[in-house]
């Protein structure tokens, strides 16, 4: 009979008891409940008011709550594996959370959320017959191209040269043989090499690097935007609120609005006849004429975006008095605030990550002796709450710079802003797919920022020890490409913002700032003062 292995009832209770951690299971628990809590408000807020009813497009709602609890729970996974690793190992497999998440992410990237976006798309388009099969067949394509690119990409990209310290020696003993520590120094090899061992890592990891490489360049591009833009657009809120004015100031302007609609409104038409004409064509020809259509079409996008923008400020201006007290000083409070932790971002990514990989003998602790205070004093939750503050943050400012590098590139991409309780959901799920691609990238930056923080960690292990020496990425990573590439695309963002603010000459700035671009779309005059010159109205009586 085979041998039978017996494990005392008393010895397992005792081990499975001290591996029990009652905070760290809370600490899960309500890091989910807040995301899910959270992210079902913020959906609320921002729906517009035709999908606002609880039965309205209840899958597409659920996968954007999902959605963005995944990219939470994903962001926050190092403060949980940080708990779980120190003082000594925790219950929690970290390694399989940390797989299981990509995961889910990767799943949710390609798979659900694209999926709900074609089908809310198709949903009210009666030129689409199937609109089931129409959605797989998006689907299955994707997934075909999305596999094929891992499958034929793993087993030459997948190796990783890792740095080690190779000694060479010539004496001898036998391993349970009794050393002296007085003799240890003269037996010990002292010469080492420095030296490369290759191996091959696994293909879950290797996906997990994929998705880290792809979510840089919209972390870069957009977080770089974003950590100028989220603070200073806050304070300009603040500056530009809407004000007080009289009953003959609320006509002039509606007026002028309303004329700026209307040519708003021609030149929809005049794209739809357009996109008619165009859409049966073939040829490259043809082709370039529809990318300049949809440049023309973004920008037509912009300037209803901003004239909306510019309606609804006139209306808070005459039937609210202007903008509350409390909403202005909050919106000047949380300017100051981002102020503060983009400044601190920037000085952090300076000091303690581009610095010392110049001059290793550099070491500034920063927002990692931050964190491990509060991880030392018994402040634990305040930690976890100051370092989801600081990554949540970089999420919000990723979509902040997608909203602003759309409105001022409009030619490469359909702009989705996010605006309270006007927001279709189509719009929001663009944006939760931007987020998830860039909370790939953002786990792996943050892991590389607060490397002592993260320290005997399952994610030091995936990202500092494999990620970041497999050999097709090592470069970008070693070098910390992308991170410089981020840090000088936010100041040449921020210069660009401190130059022109209010995206740029040609926008609906605030009031009287607004009429020089809406003169020039309803053809009419500027006076001295800068107002808009507006033909009197008409008699009653006049033909």
């Amino acid at each position: 009979a085979d041998p039978v292995l017996e494990i005392p009832y008393d010895s397992l209770r005792r081990s499975v008891g001290m591996g029990f951690d009652l905070f760290l299971l809370l600490l899960v628990v309500v890091v989910i409940v807040v995301a899910v809590a959270v992210n079902v408000r913020v959906l609320f807020y921002y729906q517009q008011a035709e999908d606002s009813a609880f039965a309205s497009s209840v899958f597409c709602k659920a996968v954007i709550v999902v959605s963005l609890t995944l990219a939470w729970v994903v962001t926050l996974l190092l403060p949980i594996d940080v708990r779980n690793s120190r003082p000594t190992a925790g219950p929690l497999d970290m390694q399989a959370l940390w797989i299981a998440a990509f995961i889910i992410l990767a799943i949710f990237l390609v798979l659900v959320v694209p999926g709900v976006m074609f089908y809310h798309e198709v949903e009210g388009d009666d030129l689409v017959k199937k609109k089931r099969g129409h959605v797989v067949c998006h689907l299955l394509i994707t997934l075909f191209f999305s596999m094929c690119g891992l499958a034929i990409s793993y087993p030459f990209l997948s190796e990783a040269s890792l740095p080690v310290v190779k000694y060479t020696c010539n004496k001898w003993g036998a391993a349970d043989a009794p050393i002296d520590p007085i003799q240890l120094a003269s037996i010990a090899c002292t010469d080492g090499v420095h030296s490369d061992v290759t191996v091959k890592v696994g293909f879950q990891v290797y996906m997990i690097a994929v998705l880290c490489f792809i979510g840089w360049f919209f972390f870069v591009m957009f977080g770089g935007i974003g950590l100028s833009a989220v603070p200073l657009d806050m304070i300009l809120a603040f500056v530009d609120r809407p004000k007080p004015i009289d009953e003959a100031t609320y006509r002039h302007r509606r007026r002028i609005l309303g004329e700026a609609a209307q040519v708003l409104l021609q030149r929809s038409e005049e794209l739809q006849a357009r996109d008619g004409e165009l859409a049966p064509q073939k040829g490259w020809r043809a082709a370039r004429q529809k990318r300049a259509m949809k440049a023309d079409y973004n920008r037509f996008k912009k300037e209803v975006h901003l004239l909306e923008d510019e309606l609804e400020r006139l209306k808070v201006s005459k039937f609210h008095k202007g903008e509350s007290l409390a909403v202005s000083i909050a919106k000047l409070l949380l300017g100051i605030v981002f102020a503060i932790l983009s400044i601190s971002w920037v000085l952090h990514i300076i000091l303690c990550v581009l610095v010392p990989q110049m001059d290793k003998g550099f070491s500034v602790r920063m927002l990692n002796g931050l964190f491990e205070a509060c991880e030392g004093s018994g402040l634990y939750p305040l930690g976890v709450a100051l370092f989801a503050m600081f990554t949540l943050y970089l999420l919000l400012c990723v979509v902040k710079g997608c909203l602003k590098f759309g409105m001022r590139v409009f030619f490469v991409f359909s702009i989705h802003p996010m605006r309270p309780g006007a927001t279709p959901l189509n719009s929001i799920l663009f944006n939760v797919e931007l987020v998830l691609i860039a909370s790939a990238a953002i786990v792996q930056f943050e892991q590389t920022a607060f490397a002592d923080y993260a320290r005997l960690t399952e994610a030091d292990v995936i990202f500092a020890a494999q990620v970041k020496y497999m050999n097709f990425y090592r470069w970008f990573f070693e070098n910390s490409v992308f991170i410089w590439v981020l840090l000088v695309w936010f100041l040449l963002s921020l210069i660009a913002l401190i130059v022109s603010p209010r995206e740029g000459g040609k926008t609906f700035k605030p009031d009287r700032k607004a009429d020089k671009t809406i003169a020039k779309l309803v053809g009419m005059k500027l006076g001295k003062s800068g107002q808009l010159l507006a033909d009197p109205e008409p008699p009653a009586n006049s033909a």
